[in-house]
């Protein structure tokens, strides 16, 4: 909408000029009638290119490389875990990341002391059963979490993907409920990020998913009681 009416309100000025815009969007939740959509057949009216590049999922040697580097450990000692978790994933890199960390929670991957290096179990990691999809795999990791976490969670994706903690605090003091020390609990439960005095969400869609859980017909009360704190 907003690149629409740039568009509109530039008219024949934008002749001789060039704006550039890069967006990215995940095509299998878009239909025809999507306002991006929408955007982009109508965009050619205005006699403006686009370019449409399109990004699969990780292949099987990239997803090596990926578990090579997180591991610190040579490509080629690393290729059968890779060939493992590529299956399962599909190579979707957040669907990797936290498909290791569960492995790690579970023990079936996890740094040996005797060996000074990560080991893991491929019978056990082959055989594990795993949620279809990301989305699964996020409501599979926020059931773990306690309602507190949660409920801290839910806060913090009404200011979108990350918030300063000085903010939180401010906040936690105002609404009278606890952020804080929940949101670490989540930054360890790696569903948040912390770094650089933010907290903020490891991937869009643990933030979706973070939002979703507020009703929608109660969430303009919530923005206006945060802001207003």
């Amino acid at each position: 909408a907003l690149l629409n009416q740039i568009l509109v309100m530039s008219g024949a000025s934008m002749k001789g000029n060039r704006f550039f815009f890069y967006c990215c969007c995940r095509d299998d939740e878009m239909n025809e009638s999507h306002q991006l959509s929408l955007m982009l057949s109508s965009i050619a009216d205005f006699g403006i290119k686009t370019n449409k590049i399109l990004l699969t999922s990780m292949s099987e040697d990239t997803v090596n490389k990926m578990v090579s580097a997180m591991l610190s450990l040579l490509p080629r000692l690393t290729r059968p875990l890779a060939s493992i978790i590529h299956e399962k994933t599909k190579g979707s890199p957040l669907f990797i990341k936290q498909l290791m960390v569960e492995l790690n929670k579970q023990r079936m991957l996890h740094p040996s002391l005797t060996r000074r290096r990560w080991v893991w179990k491929s019978d056990k990691i082959r055989d594990m059963e795993v949620p279809e999809n990301v989305d699964m795999f996020i409501n599979k990791s926020f059931n773990q979490l306690s309602s507190e976490v949660l409920s801290a969670l839910s806060v913090l994706s009404c200011f979108g993907s990350s918030a300063d903690v000085h903010l939180v605090q401010r906040l936690e003091t105002e609404i009278r409920q606890s952020l804080v020390e929940q949101l670490d609990t989540a930054v360890a439960a790696n569903v948040l990020g912390k770094r650089n005095g933010k907290f903020y969400f490891l991937h869009d869609k643990l933030q979706e998913a973070a939002y979703s859980m507020t009703k929608p017909e109660e969430r303009c009360l919530h923005h206006k009681r945060y802001g207003l704190a």
